[in-house]
């Protein structure tokens, strides 16, 4: 058989619901590739590579067979996603991370002794989101609250933001409503 019939007939095996049949074919497609794409691999990769992208060339193959993309001999198709999967093997390596041991991956080494990499505290930051939320929470009167988001976190002056809010606030009660809300707010975050 060719190895076009050979992929017809697991792809009828497949539609008919019988996996069990597909083993053999594939099996036989598999055995008949499977060292020219090795020797390929080999000749382009380090020997301990080559045969999982050559297995990666053929599981993408196998794949492609079965959804229709593969038009043409199943040969120069493997060979084809054989070529892609080393430039692929290469690209990783491109944009693999370079990593340092930390000291702590040595530990029972005398000769190792330096600091090792650290985050700041992000509990510093969520504490201080916590103590904003609270001291504006605690603000009494809806006007008081609206003063704050136009004035300390809006783009208001306080003079623009007394005028917004009417209601006879003025821009002293905006600069007030302001600095007890700051002075609550230093109080909760020491």
């Amino acid at each position: 058989m060719s190895d076009e019939e050979l992929v017809a007939y697991m792809r009828a095996a497949r539609e008919a619901g019988r996996p069990e049949a597909m083993k053999a074919p594939l099996a036989i497609l598999v055995f008949g590739y499977w060292d020219s794409l090795v020797a390929r691999a080999r000749l382009r990769l380090p020997p301990a590579e080559a045969e999982d992208v050559a297995g990666e060339a053929v599981a993408s193959a196998i794949a492609s067979a079965f959804d229709g993309r593969s038009v043409g001999e199943l040969r120069s198709w493997l060979h084809t996603i054989l070529m892609r999967r080393i430039a692929d093997y290469y690209e990783v390596r491109k944009r693999r991370v370079q990593t340092t041991e930390l000291a702590s991956e040595h530990q029972g080494d005398e000769d190792v002794w330096r600091r090792e990499p650290a985050e700041p505290f992000e509990g510093d930051a969520l504490f201080a989101s916590e103590s904003l939320a609270l001291a504006y929470r605690e603000l009494e009167r809806d006007s008081h609250r609206r003063a704050i988001d136009l004035y300390v976190f809006g783009p208001l002056s306080a003079a623009d933001a007394a005028a917004s809010l009417g209601g006879g606030m003025t821009e002293a009660n905006v600069h007030q409503i302001a600095s007890r809300f700051q002075r609550r707010f230093k109080e909760l975050l020491a």
